[in-house]
């Protein structure tokens, strides 16, 4: 017999364990918080952002730091602001 759509949806859904990382660029430590470390594309490093509480606060690290060095071809974590849009537009002009 067909699958039903029903059927379709269950086998796509995907469950996050609870101590893995949703976010591009962190990191769970051991004892609770997390950490975000990106690689710098010129000198060819890793650079450590720091250790944040949630998870978030790490992605919108990572993300302000893959603007600066990827301009607005970066792969972020959430999609930008209109802040954002203003503040690269402010860039431009000087």
């Amino acid at each position: 017999m067909g699958k039903k759509k029903n059927d379709a949806v269950r086998e796509t859904a995907v469950d996050i364990p609870p101590n893995e990382v949703r976010y591009k660029g962190v990191r769970k430590r051991p004892w609770g918080t997390y950490g975000a470390e990106i690689t710098n594309p010129i000198k060819k490093v890793r650079v450590w952002l720091g250790t944040f509480k949630t998870e978030e606060e790490v992605a919108r690290a990572f993300d302000t730091t893959a603007r600066m060095y990827h301009g607005p071809k970066a792969k972020l974590n959430f999609p930008p602001t209109n802040e954002d849009n203003i503040e690269n537009a402010n860039n431009i002009e000087t």
